[in-house]
């Protein structure tokens, strides 16, 4: 059986919206409104979001990014809504919403998250995957679908 690196395509999200404050990575996001938000500091794209960096690609309805209100330059935090997609070469996440904690270093992944690895899929209530220790939780109900392979 292949090797399962799911917490690496839960890092390439992280990846995308943290990268939106990255200077030396070149993002491009599409999206067919952005709001500024300053009083608040937040950043909102709106409407077939679609955020590129390299290989990986992220689409959502609507991305939130919140800054540090002290350092606008700096992104602490954001959430992915409406039918969340990202790709990462093989891989494929797909659910409601994604939250993004860059201070804790976590992504919580909700609404139905699936992620897909060539034909094995793995399904969960939440998945809470760890920057840091480079771990994934799974809650559940949980459902791991594998299909055998020949020798």
């Amino acid at each position: 059986m292949r090797s399962l690196t799911y917490g690496m395509v839960v890092t390439a999200l992280f990846l995308a919206v943290t990268a939106l404050a990255a200077s030396d990575r070149n993002v491009t996001v599409h999206s067919n409104s952005l709001q500024i938000l300053e009083a608040r500091g937040d950043i909102r794209f709106e409407g077939a979001v679609e955020v590129r960096m390299a290989e990986i690609v992220l689409i959502c309805d609507l991305l939130t990014v919140h800054t540090d209100n002290t350092d606008t330059s700096r992104i602490i935090s954001g959430e992915a809504s409406g039918n969340v997609v990202m790709t990462w070469g093989n891989d494929r996440i797909e659910a409601r919403e994604a939250v993004f904690d860059l201070d804790a270093g976590t992504v919580e992944i909700t609404g139905v998250p699936r992620l897909t690895r060539e034909e094995t899929t793995i399904e969960a209530e939440k998945i809470i995957y760890s920057m840091e220790e480079g771990t994934a939780s799974f809650s559940g109900p949980v459902r791991a679908f594998f299909k055998a392979t020949g020798d």
